[in-house]
């Protein structure tokens, strides 16, 4: 017997997509974005960190891979209807907490006031609205799907520059959404939104991303995020964030 889902991605893997006709001469650029309001921003936040499945990630130094920076432990998507201040502040604490045995591993105890910073500004550009943001703007389908969250950090001894990217799936057309589970769904179109550094950034009401749209045939956002690793470890040992493709 054949097998059905097979042949479904057999098919789509054989049509290759030219990019939206709104991108095609313009793959790559910076487009104006807006961090939703501060109480608005902690509870995306929260209902990000406390997904069933791993959004959000860090890069530093010297790393192979990207790690989780969410923990096993603590509310589940079950407080996700909930999201009272405790259960928002919850989040944060245990943001805080992975946040910074990672940064210890990487670059060593970082000074508390930049510490907090840091938290408050990650916490404030992980949000699916950026993305949404992006696909308006750029005349796509008003959805993001599979948003994954990565803080990337360079520095040695101390952090000296740290970006937010925001990966996610768009569409210009419903034909280009494979999948039937929301978790699942996916088009042949992936975008990076690069933030600001996240420690020198001044306003966060004016929030200026940096955008790359690339064609690609993965199953899972975070197989598109492992193709772009090579790249990130160069800008966090150079510093040179445009040569990310």
């Amino acid at each position: 017997m054949g097998c059905a889902g097979c042949k479904v991605r057999q098919v789509e893997a054989a049509v290759k997509e030219p990019l939206p006709a709104s991108l095609a001469k313009a793959p790559r650029g910076r487009f104006a974005g807006a961090l939703p309001r501060p109480e608005e921003g902690r509870r995306d936040f929260a209902r990000i960190f406390f997904a069933d499945q791993r959004k959000i990630f860090f890069l530093g130094p010297n790393m192979t891979s990207m790690m989780p920076l969410q923990p096993t432990g603590g509310p589940s998507s079950a407080h996700i209807g909930d999201l009272n201040e405790q259960v928002v502040d919850k989040a944060e604490s245990l943001f805080k907490e992975s946040l910074l045995k990672q940064l210890e591993q990487a670059i060593g105890p970082p000074k508390q006031e930049l510490l907090e910073v840091l938290v408050k500004r990650a916490m404030a550009a992980m949000t699916v609205n950026v993305g949404i943001d992006f696909a308006t703007t750029m005349q796509l389908m008003p959805t993001f799907l599979q948003p994954l969250f990565l803080i990337v950090v360079r520095g040695e001894d101390t952090i000296q520059e740290a970006r937010a990217a925001t990966y996610g799936f768009v569409a210009e057309l419903p034909k280009h959404i494979y999948g039937d589970r929301p978790e699942s769904k996916r088009t042949p179109f992936c975008v990076r939104l690069l933030s600001p550094d996240l420690i020198s950034a001044e306003d966060t009401k004016s929030w200026e991303v940096e955008y790359s749209l690339r064609e690609i045939r993965t199953a899972t956002i975070r197989q598109a995020v492992e193709t772009d690793m090579e790249g990130l470890r160069k800008s966090v040992s150079t510093g040179r964030w445009d040569d990310l493709t």
